[in-house]
């Protein structure tokens, strides 16, 4: 068995793994392997790789296991987006998503629906057509007779796609509307709330698309009048309807119109249930936690530095409904379930301030209904209608809403949704509801511990994270005129323990209630005490029998947490709250020499980052100027600095000694430039993990400004080494590398960059000129000349010749969207440094209409952002000299409108843009130019060689064209047969005959002699 066949079978085996984690590492390898090693080998070992892998995937995804149906969505996934990807691999995965669908299990169809959302964002060519069809086949389905399976996969697919691909989705819009309604009324709950969630998905794309041209849209009013039938008692009987899932699905339909009615009221209720979301995610961490404590965790490097710094094409996690944190400072986080898009549509929001007392009548008059999901809907609906009307809903309709809260709030089951909807209904309503204040505190202080809790024998009290969020929110409704209640609330609330959600409460009244801060401050103080140190906080120079008597009897019977969830909360705590006015100096000190050290990952990387945001005081104190500094505080500065370099470079786990590395930035350099810290640093530029040396080699190029005797000469040589191994290595990888690093200490040591700028830059121009290039270098390499632009300025404008047709060329690469969007920056950066503006278009053409094409085309906002930018750079042109340019013009005779036929040159009349079409040739009926844009279109992809894979389908739309067309196609001759002629000669074998077919398909037309004579005159050429 070779190698790859070794290393490929351990990757199937972990796919087909009953563990959850167990198969998303092994995606995770597989993504690195493909990306790195892969690479190196030869293209028959890579495709003989790719084969088989594709043969396991197919077999996973058709296996009866229910997990080896997830392994192989995994591996789908994780080669999405691989750079080097082609149509038949994205065809091939997109047929293997498809017959996933309908499946017995709901999380196979969730899993599956995401990774083709996933799909959609490829950027390849065939996504408005993979969109089109799926979405016309998920829409067939709600339209079909009632299949369950089928139904629930529709309503999955349709919201994946209406978020991935909206452009594309926004063309089915209309049918959308018109099906989505029948799994609305479906019988079982999943479905209809899946439904609501495409439905949701939806009405924020149209909102997103509303302009103040546009005519009043009716899918509002639609939307509205199926919510209206659902409460028609008559014709729901008629239709055969259960009356109480009737109500449920109007209820979810109403909820929808309201959201998307106030963005204001969805951004307070979206950072009031985060409170709420952090908890949950911290008891399931914790839990996972104490099951990772029993057993060692290995995590080789290429795993752990995935989750460092996640890709933008990783969606693994996405797949399980999580959104992966981005930045240097994020690893390690917990994920958290991702955020809905805020809009609001005006359209919408007329029509419900129409209706608004009709939906609130038929909100309130099912609030006696025993169904719970009619109740669980009733409260989340009534805070977002108090939030959209406040004066309206107060004047009428709160006294009933606040009886029926109350009223919840006593029933075990509600009680949870309950809190969470009093706190909003609070934050709506804000002074109007001081009439029910003191029933409000009340039912607080109820559901906190009793004042002598901390007298029984119990330890720790169990109380709902919702309780600490309307809390929260009471006091930004508020502010200071309860603050004596809020008071009186401080001691039981801490006496519940630490949480993220008694953290973000007690954050939230420190600063809504700042006459509280110093309470607050305190008690949390001695609670993390207690929970890192074991022990009462003693300040400094306090007898130590006076501290136990200070001690609160409610903090002094937390039991002395040791598990790894606690204690890792506490120091996030600890490290995150605002503590101004405390000396933390003691806090800092322990953490450094207990936790950093702990035998737990997730204890020393939380520790590493407290550690460094502790000394963050220290730092400025000492950076200040006039300031008197104890001789304490600048060693405890030094020592902690020097135990964290000592893990930054010693620890075991690569993502801790990232995670120190990243924690140390500019805050620190004044320390990190002395000669003992940089030794260490200069240690870490040979960590095993090439993310933690990049992240190294940025740092002391930092530091070089400050220390420049020390650095310079070490960089020097680090700056030797990296163009030896970027010109002469023979591994693809090593050169990707070595050009990345080349860029950050471009980036980060101009100083040192500027005198070599010469050599660097014909180095990296002879790997972009390399005649087998491989894409990561490519890539790498176009960045650092970015780089290098911004260092070196003016002089690298007599590089300019050289480098703009490369990078216009890659502006073009169809195949790959990482080259683009490099392409597109590193050209922004030389244009800004040079001042090198308008000559480009003389120069280039087409230039113009390859930007242009970027606005049109991309999906990514970020890339259609740089392009505004770059134009932006590029200056203002001369309408008629870019004309004149490029040929449209000819200034030795009248410039009047020139038309197909006439132009001089068939590349030329091949290459006009539509805009350019439009003007040219507005005096020609629309049956001439319709089929003028179409041909100019396909000749397009027809000559570029990386879509090659659609010329078949070019030539085959061009003959249905022609044949059409009749005796009119004869114009059109000249732009076709040259372009045709030239594939022929290129083309496989394969498709030759296809293409000779079409050519006698055009002369079986009887045309005339001339294109004849023409196409004999090609020939002869």
């Amino acid at each position: 068995m070779s190698g790859t066949a070794t290393v490929l079978q351990q990757f199937v085996s972990g796919l087909k793994s009953r563990n959850e984690d167990t198969r998303a590492k092994a995606a995770k390898d597989l993504q690195h392997y493909v990306t790195t090693e892969l690479r190196e080998l030869s293209q028959d070992e890579a495709t003989t790789f790719y084969d088989e892998l594709n043969h396991h995937i197919f077999e996973l995804v058709s296996s009866s296991d229910v997990n080896e149906k997830k392994g192989g969505i995994l591996a789908i996934v994780s080669l999405i987006g691989v750079e080097g990807g082609n149509a038949t691999r994205i065809s091939r995965f997109a047929n293997y998503l498809r017959n996933l669908l309908p499946s017995s299990d709901s999380v196979v169809m969730e899993m599956a629906s995401k990774a083709m959302g996933h799909l959609s964002m490829a950027g390849d060519t065939f996504t408005a057509e993979y969109v089109e069809f799926e979405v016309k086949r998920a829409l067939e389905w709600l339209g079909a007779d009632r299949n369950e399976g089928r139904r629930h996969a529709a309503v999955l697919v349709l919201r994946e796609l209406a978020v991935s691909a909206p452009t594309f989705f926004f063309q089915q819009v209309q049918p959308f509307f018109d099906n989505i309604f029948y799994a609305v009324w479906d019988s079982k709950q999943a479905i209809r709330e899946g439904a609501v969630s495409a439905l949701r998905a939806c009405l924020i794309l149209t909102t997103q698309r509303e302009t103040k041209e546009m005519q009043k849209p009716q899918w509002y009013k639609q939307t509205f009048e199926e919510a209206e039938k659902g409460f028609d008692e008559t014709l729901a009987k008629e239709k055969g309807m259960n009356k109480d899932d009737r109500v449920h699905g109007a209820l979810l339909i109403l909820n929808e119109l309201v959201r998307i009615s106030s963005m204001e009221g969805e951004r307070m209720r979206e950072e009031m249930e985060e409170i709420t979301q952090q908890q949950m995610v911290h008891d399931k961490y914790c839990k996972e936690l104490m099951g990772f404590s029993t057993k060692p965790r290995h995590i080789t490097p290429f795993t752990s530095f995935q989750s460092v710094q996640p890709q933008q094409s990783n969606a693994l996690l996405g797949l399980l409904g999580y959104s992966i944190p981005q930045g240097f400072l994020s690893f390690g986080a917990v994920p958290v379930p991702s955020k809905s898009t805020l809009v609001e549509s005006r359209y919408c929001r007329e029509l419900m301030e129409e209706r608004f007392d009709q939906v609130c009548r038929w909100v309130l008059k099912y609030r006696t209904s025993k169904n719970p999901l009619i109740q669980m809907t009733i409260l989340n609906l009534l805070p977002r209608l108090a939030a959209f009307q406040p004066h309206t809903f107060t004047d009428q309709y709160l006294q009933d809403t606040m009886g029926h809260l109350l009223g919840c709030l006593k029933k075990e089951k509600e009680r949870t949704a309950a809190f969470q909807a009093l706190g909003l209904l609070v934050v709506a309503v804000r002074a109007e509801i001081q009439p029910y204040l003191s029933k409000i505190l009340e039912i607080i202080k109820a559901a906190l511990p009793p004042k002598d809790f901390a007298h029984k024998r119990q330890k720790t009290m169990q109380v709902d994270a919702t309780v600490f969020t309307c809390i929260s929110m009471l006091s930004r409704a508020m502010g200071p005129s309860i603050q004596q209640d809020v008071k009186e609330l401080l001691e039981p609330m801490l006496a519940v323990g630490l949480s993220p959600a008694l953290t973000a409460v007690l954050y939230d009244l420190s600063r809504q209630i700042p006459q509280l801060k110093k309470d607050i401050q305190d008690g949390l103080l001695k609670m993390l005490s207690l929970v890192l140190m074991h022990k009462p906080l003693r300040h400094p120079g306090m007898p130590k029998g006076l501290a136990y008597q200070l001690a609160s009897p409610s903090l002094t019977n937390i039991p002395e947490a040791s598990d790894v969830g606690s204690i890792t909360l506490a120091l996030r705590t600890l490290g995150s709250f605002e503590f101004e006015g405390h000396s933390l100096t003691q806090f800092v000190r322990h953490c450094a020499d207990h936790f950093l050290n702990s035998e737990h990952k997730e204890i020393r990387m939380e520790a590493a980052r407290t550690c460094s945001r502790l000394l963050t005081p220290s730092i400025h104190l000492i950076s200040g100027h006039g300031h008197v500094v104890s001789q304490t505080a600048v060693q405890v500065v030094a020592d902690v600095l020097s135990k964290l370099l000592v893990v930054g470079i010693t620890d075991p786990d690569p993502d801790i000694r990232y995670c120190v590395l990243a924690s140390l930035d500019e805050r620190f350099d004044a320390h990190l430039a002395q000669a003992e810290n940089l030794q260490a640093l200069f240690v870490a530029l040979n960590d095993e993990v090439f993310e933690i040396r990049e992240l190294a080699i940025c740092t002391i190029g930092r530091l070089s400004s400050m220390n420049p005797a020390f650095v310079m000469p070490f960089l020097r040589k680090m700056l030797i080494q990296i163009l030896t191994e970027l010109e002469h290595s023979g591994v693809g990888r090593n050169k990707e590398q070595s050009a990345r690093m080349l860029g950050h200490l471009v980036s980060n040591a101009p100083r040192l960059i500027r005198p070599y700028m010469e050599p660097i830059l014909k180095a990296l121009i002879l790997k972009l000129k390399d005649p087998d290039p491989n894409p990561g270098v490519v890539i790498s390499v176009l960045a650092t000349i970015g780089e290098l632009a911004q260092v070196s300025g003016l002089e690298m404008r007599k590089w300019m010749d050289e480098l703009f047709p490369i990078i216009m060329d890659m502006l073009q690469d169809s195949s790959s969207l990482a080259k683009r969007q490099v392409a597109l920056w590193t050209l922004g950066q030389k244009v800004a440094s040079t001042g090198y503006v308008v000559e480009p278009y003389r120069k280039y053409p087409s230039l113009l209409e390859v930007l242009l094409n970027f606005l049109k085309t991309e999906q990514n906002q970020g890339i259609r952002r740089e392009a505004i930018r770059v134009l932006g750079l590029l200056g203002a042109l001369d309408p008629y000299k870019h004309k004149v340019n490029i040929g449209m013009i000819d200034q030795s005779r009248d410039a009047s409108a020139v038309s197909l036929s006439e132009s001089k040159s068939s590349q030329d009349s091949a290459d006009y843009s539509t805009s350019e079409m439009l003007v040219n040739m507005g005096n020609l009926p629309l049956d001439e130019f319709y089929p003028a844009v179409a041909i100019v279109t396909l000749m397009r992809i027809l000559r570029d060689p990386s879509l090659s894979n659609h010329h078949t389908m070019v030539v085959q739309a061009v003959t249905f064209i022609f044949k059409s067309l009749g005796l009119k196609c004869v114009q059109f001759l000249p732009q076709v047969m040259p372009t045709f002629l030239n594939v022929i000669r290129v083309c496989d074998a394969s498709i030759r005959e296809v293409r000779r077919f079409s050519f006698v398909c055009y002369f079986v037309l009887g045309l005339t002699l001339k294109p004849i004579r023409f196409l004999f005159d090609v020939v002869c050429r």
